[in-house]
């Protein structure tokens, strides 16, 4: 502001303003839209300029568009400049977002969807059918999205179809936006055999967040496409304590793949209000025990005293990773009531009571131990098993924390009896393992290193792709339904660098689309193992020889 004084420029630009000097208007706003400019002269010419008449105004926007300005205050000033000049001013408004600067263009049709000027919608669907430029095409759809005119439904529909991603995704959002009752339906129709567009698509029902919406999402949880079900789950995970009571209620007669991915969500969410749906489900006693394992990691996720009975009772079945997930579900929900109730049962000394214990110790219940040591048998049944069946590990887990409760003694004697012998095998083989359930982590950690393996685990993918892709591993072992990055799209990142024999992928998976257990490519959706390169499927809940028996395709151990 050195070249004229600050007053003289107020005077001379209000002067101009009266006169409607559109010329000498321009001419000075050149002294104050620069590098070197005064951002407090910049705010004060604004706010002249709201007050001016728009014959003056509209020809120097131009101008002010592309006018050097780095502050982010006098940018909103320039567009609050455009929305008061474009209300009620529609003759003008349509001439600038048809005519002249790509920047003042894109401005204009912004603020016509902010300022709700459906009497522009015919302008917008015309930019939109005969424009070539990409992003005004792009602002017209998001604009006439927001103008909610049921009209133009079918032109954002068909720029739907286009094979632009990003127009497309556009036209997907602009129909959520709209506010139209049929919006759901008619972004149902885009979903099919592209997995973009599926992806833009689902996440868009997710934008709408009415009821039918959030039910599609529930019942695209049962679409044999991964990926159509794996973004769903994302997005109601997303929509959190909104999708609970459609997703309660979408516990009710479903097929059993729906019921766990249902399951999963709720727990993730982690509202009270589903702690009684869920418990439903378990004292049912379902005989697939994914589901029931899915409910009990479910129920450690959200902590009630109404699961006491239900929990104690997981203890017993028969399946190891039902029990292991009811044993992390008691641990996490500890109460008086539950601790007599186990001392009782562990006081019994039968097959069910070292069972019990050896369930505790496995899973980690690290916050019953202080209550549990008092009990002779607990100390008699732990002390076999962490001499006898438990791996290194899991051994090493549970003396820190007996140490911690001063349990001295009962170290001493473990201490004197010979550790369990490790199969002499390649103990240098580097395992990755990926599961988001940290009990179905520590299930086949001990699995792993009871065969004579250390493997690295991880609960989220994406933290393992680096590890992975920094030094090669000797094996893979994946869960399929993951959030964020499910096994599928692990896979593919993998297998750009590593192929099918160096890097070999072992898939462990709930999904019974699956179940088909076959090795290099030959599953039951060739497609799929074509495209991920996975190796071998496992079907939960598996057994140890079915395990070791997968693990030996790829590695030698005794």
């Amino acid at each position: 502001m050195s070249k004229i004084n600050k007053e003289d420029f107020f005077q001379e630009l209000s002067f101009c303003l009266k006169e409607k000097d559109v010329v000498k208007a321009k001419a000075l706003l050149q002294f104050v839209f620069n590098s070197d400019a005064d951002v407090s002269v910049q705010k004060k010419t604004m706010l002249e300029l709201i007050n001016g008449p728009e014959m003056v105004v509209f020809p120097i926007l131009e101008y002010l568009v592309n006018a050097d300005i780095s502050d982010s205050g006098i940018q909103d000033a320039l567009y609050l400049l455009i929305l008061d000049k474009a209300y009620n001013n529609t003759e003008l408004t349509v001439k600038f977002i048809n005519e002249g600067d790509k920047g003042v263009r894109l401005l204009f049709i912004k603020a016509v969807g902010e300022l709700f000027l459906t009497e522009v919608a015919s302008e917008l669907q015309k930019i939109i059918t005969e424009e070539n430029d990409k992003d005004i095409i792009i602002e017209a759809i998001n604009a006439l999205g927001k103008l909610r005119v049921l009209d133009a439904l079918p032109t954002i529909a068909d720029m739907a179809k286009v094979p632009d991603r990003d127009i497309q995704k556009a036209a997907v959002f602009a129909i959520s936006k709209s506010g139209i009752t049929d919006a759901v339906d008619q972004l149902m129709g885009f979903i099919g055999d592209d997995d973009q567009t599926n992806i833009v698509t689902i996440e868009a029902l997710a934008n709408i967040q009415d009821l039918y919406a959030i039910d599609i999402l529930a019942n695209l949880l049962g679409s044999s496409d991964t990926i159509v079900r794996d973004t769903a789950i994302d997005q109601l995970l997303k929509l959190g304590e909104k999708s609970v009571p459609i997703l309660t209620k979408s516990l009710q007669n479903t097929d059993e793949d729906r019921l766990i991915h249902i399951i999963t969500i709720l727990g993730y969410i982690a509202d009270p209000s589903a702690v009684i749906p869920i418990l439903d489900i378990v004292n049912t006693q379902p005989k697939n025990a994914n589901i029931r394992q899915a409910a009990y990691e479910a129920l450690e996720r959200i902590h009630s005293p109404d699961t006491l009975i239900s929990l104690v009772k997981g203890l017993k079945d028969p399946v190891e990773t039902v029990r292991m997930s009811a044993a992390r579900a008691v641990n996490k929900n500890l109460s008086i009531a539950m601790v007599a109730g186990l001392r009782n049962e562990i006081r019994k000394g039968s097959i069910k009571s070292r069972l019990l214990v050896a369930t505790l110790i496995d899973s980690d219940a690290a916050n019953l131990y202080e209550y549990l040591v008092k009990e002779d048998e607990f100390l008699k049944i732990a002390h076999d098993h962490v001499t006898g069946k438990a791996d290194l590990e899991t051994k090493r887990t549970f003396l820190r924390h007996m140490s911690s409760i001063g349990q001295k003694e009962f170290i001493k004697k473990v201490s004197k009896k010979s550790s369990k012998k490790v199969n002499a095998i390649d103990n240098q083989a580097r395992i990755i393992v990926i599961d988001d359930s940290k009990m179905i982590l520590k299930l086949l950690t001990n699995k792993l290193t009871a065969i004579g393996f250390r493997p690295i685990t991880f609960d989220k993918p994406e933290e393992a792709l680096p590890e992975i892709l920094n030094k090669r591993p000797n094996l893979i072992i994946t869960d399929l339904n993951m959030p964020k990055i499910n096994g599928l799209e692990l896979s593919r990142v993998v297998r750009k660098k590593y192929d099918h024999k160096n890097v070999p992928i072992l898939m462990i998976t709930t999904q019974s689309n699956f179940k088909d257990e076959k090795v290099e490519g030959m599953g039951q959706d060739d497609s799929i193992f074509a495209k991920t390169g996975i190796n071998k499927i496992l079907y939960k809940p598996f057994t140890d020889e079915e395990f070791k028996n997968a693990i030996k395709l790829f590695l030698k151990f005794n």
